[in-house]
Protein backbone atom coordinates (compact mmCIF):
# COMPACT_ATOMS: atom_id res chain seq x y z
CA UNK A 1 0.00 0.00 0.00
CA UNK A 2 3.07 2.22 -0.64
CA UNK A 3 1.12 3.90 -3.38
CA UNK A 4 -1.91 5.08 -1.29
CA UNK A 5 -1.83 8.26 0.09
CA UNK A 6 -5.07 9.29 1.44
CA UNK A 7 -8.17 6.67 1.80
CA UNK A 8 -11.35 7.24 4.00
CA UNK A 9 -14.47 5.67 2.79
CA UNK A 10 -15.64 6.43 -0.56
CA UNK A 11 -12.09 7.59 -1.86
CA UNK A 12 -8.61 7.09 -1.93
CA UNK A 13 -5.69 8.76 -3.38
CA UNK A 14 -2.89 7.32 -5.32
CA UNK A 15 0.63 9.31 -6.27
CA UNK A 16 3.52 7.91 -7.55
CA UNK A 17 6.41 9.68 -10.01
CA UNK A 18 5.66 7.10 -12.41
CA UNK A 19 2.42 8.44 -12.98
CA UNK A 20 3.12 11.65 -14.46
CA UNK A 21 3.62 9.29 -17.79
CA UNK A 22 -0.10 9.77 -19.09
CA UNK A 23 -0.15 6.79 -20.85
CA UNK A 24 0.59 4.81 -17.75
CA UNK A 25 -2.05 6.76 -15.93
CA UNK A 26 -4.55 5.70 -18.84
CA UNK A 27 -3.54 1.92 -18.49
CA UNK A 28 -3.77 2.24 -14.97
CA UNK A 29 -7.20 4.05 -14.87
CA UNK A 30 -8.49 1.80 -16.71
CA UNK A 31 -7.47 -1.11 -14.88
CA UNK A 32 -8.83 0.60 -11.32
CA UNK A 33 -12.38 1.54 -13.05
CA UNK A 34 -12.43 -2.48 -13.32
CA UNK A 35 -12.57 -3.01 -9.76
CA UNK A 36 -16.14 -3.93 -8.50
CA UNK A 37 -17.72 -0.97 -6.87
CA UNK A 38 -15.63 1.80 -8.58
CA UNK A 39 -17.53 4.65 -9.61
CA UNK A 40 -14.65 7.09 -10.84
CA UNK A 41 -11.04 7.39 -11.35
CA UNK A 42 -9.52 10.92 -12.26
CA UNK A 43 -6.09 11.14 -12.66
CA UNK A 44 -3.82 14.11 -12.79
CA UNK A 45 -0.14 13.59 -14.65
CA UNK A 46 1.34 16.72 -14.07
CA UNK A 47 1.18 15.55 -10.11
CA UNK A 48 1.35 11.50 -10.64
CA UNK A 49 -1.58 11.84 -8.51
CA UNK A 50 -5.01 9.44 -8.84
CA UNK A 51 -8.05 9.87 -7.38
CA UNK A 52 -10.44 6.79 -7.02
CA UNK A 53 -13.96 7.16 -5.71
CA UNK A 54 -15.99 3.74 -4.94
CA UNK A 55 -19.59 3.03 -3.33
CA UNK A 56 -18.64 2.33 0.21
CA UNK A 57 -21.56 -0.14 0.46
CA UNK A 58 -19.54 -3.18 -2.27
CA UNK A 59 -16.31 -3.23 0.13
CA UNK A 60 -14.55 -2.05 3.00
CA UNK A 61 -12.27 0.84 2.92
CA UNK A 62 -9.29 -2.00 3.50
CA UNK A 63 -10.54 -4.59 1.55
CA UNK A 64 -10.91 -1.47 -1.73
CA UNK A 65 -7.46 -0.57 -0.46
CA UNK A 66 -6.03 -3.78 -0.81
CA UNK A 67 -7.91 -4.41 -4.24
CA UNK A 68 -6.86 -1.21 -5.70
CA UNK A 69 -3.05 -1.43 -3.72
CA UNK A 70 -2.91 -4.60 -6.00
CA UNK A 71 -3.81 -3.18 -9.30
CA UNK A 72 -1.30 -0.44 -8.77
CA UNK A 73 1.11 -2.70 -8.05
CA UNK A 74 0.56 -5.04 -11.37
CA UNK A 75 1.08 -1.79 -13.16
CA UNK A 76 4.23 -0.42 -11.32
CA UNK A 77 6.18 -3.07 -10.47
CA UNK A 78 9.71 -2.99 -11.69
CA UNK A 79 10.13 -5.72 -14.52
CA UNK A 80 12.59 -8.69 -12.95
CA UNK A 81 16.07 -7.84 -12.92
CA UNK A 82 18.60 -10.43 -14.45
CA UNK A 83 21.21 -11.72 -11.60
CA UNK A 84 24.27 -9.91 -11.06
CA UNK A 85 26.73 -12.96 -12.22
CA UNK A 86 24.72 -13.33 -15.04
CA UNK A 87 24.65 -9.07 -16.09
CA UNK A 88 28.98 -9.15 -14.78
CA UNK A 89 31.71 -10.23 -17.29
CA UNK A 90 34.11 -12.44 -16.20
CA UNK A 91 37.30 -11.31 -15.28
CA UNK A 92 39.88 -13.99 -17.12
CA UNK A 93 43.12 -14.52 -16.08
CA UNK A 94 44.93 -11.74 -18.28
CA UNK A 95 42.86 -9.35 -17.56
CA UNK A 96 43.21 -10.06 -13.64
CA UNK A 97 46.90 -9.98 -14.04
CA UNK A 98 46.64 -6.48 -16.38
CA UNK A 99 44.78 -4.99 -13.07
CA UNK A 100 47.21 -6.35 -10.72
CA UNK A 101 50.27 -4.71 -12.41
CA UNK A 102 48.38 -1.65 -13.28
CA UNK A 103 47.55 -1.58 -9.11
CA UNK A 104 50.93 -2.12 -8.31
CA UNK A 105 52.82 0.42 -10.34
CA UNK A 106 49.89 2.74 -9.41
CA UNK A 107 50.61 1.92 -5.40
CA UNK A 108 54.14 2.90 -6.29
CA UNK A 109 53.24 6.16 -8.24
CA UNK A 110 50.78 7.09 -5.40
CA UNK A 111 53.66 6.81 -2.57
CA UNK A 112 56.40 8.18 -4.83
CA UNK A 113 54.21 11.80 -5.24
CA UNK A 114 53.14 11.58 -1.67
CA UNK A 115 56.74 11.88 -0.36
CA UNK A 116 57.79 13.98 -3.31
CA UNK A 117 54.93 16.39 -2.61
CA UNK A 118 55.46 16.51 1.12
CA UNK A 119 58.93 17.25 0.57
CA UNK A 120 58.13 20.00 -2.00
CA UNK A 121 55.48 21.27 0.14
CA UNK A 122 58.12 21.60 2.93
CA UNK A 123 60.42 23.34 0.92
CA UNK A 124 58.14 25.84 0.34
CA UNK A 125 57.50 25.21 -3.44
CA UNK A 126 53.81 24.93 -4.09
CA UNK A 127 53.35 24.86 -7.16
CA UNK A 128 55.14 21.74 -7.71
CA UNK A 129 53.82 20.43 -4.52
CA UNK A 130 50.05 20.91 -6.04
CA UNK A 131 51.01 19.35 -8.83
CA UNK A 132 52.44 16.30 -7.67
CA UNK A 133 49.44 16.02 -5.44
CA UNK A 134 47.02 16.18 -8.62
CA UNK A 135 49.64 13.31 -9.86
CA UNK A 136 48.84 11.50 -6.85
CA UNK A 137 44.75 11.95 -6.89
CA UNK A 138 45.02 10.55 -10.45
CA UNK A 139 46.96 7.53 -9.25
CA UNK A 140 44.52 7.04 -6.28
CA UNK A 141 42.01 7.21 -9.44
CA UNK A 142 43.52 3.95 -10.73
CA UNK A 143 43.62 2.41 -7.82
CA UNK A 144 39.88 2.85 -6.87
CA UNK A 145 38.99 2.04 -10.43
CA UNK A 146 41.10 -1.29 -10.35
CA UNK A 147 39.18 -2.32 -6.96
CA UNK A 148 35.33 -0.54 -7.60
CA UNK A 149 34.08 -3.68 -6.91
CA UNK A 150 35.11 -4.67 -3.57
CA UNK A 151 34.25 -0.36 -2.75
CA UNK A 152 30.83 -0.72 -4.40
CA UNK A 153 29.61 -4.03 -2.22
Amino acid sequence: MQWIVSAVPGRIRIRDARLRDAARQERLGAALAEIDGVVEVEGNPRTGSMLLRYTPEHATRVEMEARVSAAVGAELAPPPAAPREEARTPRTPRRWQRDRRLNTWAKYGMLGSLGVSLALAAAGNKKAHAATGGLFLGLLGIHMAVHRRHLFK
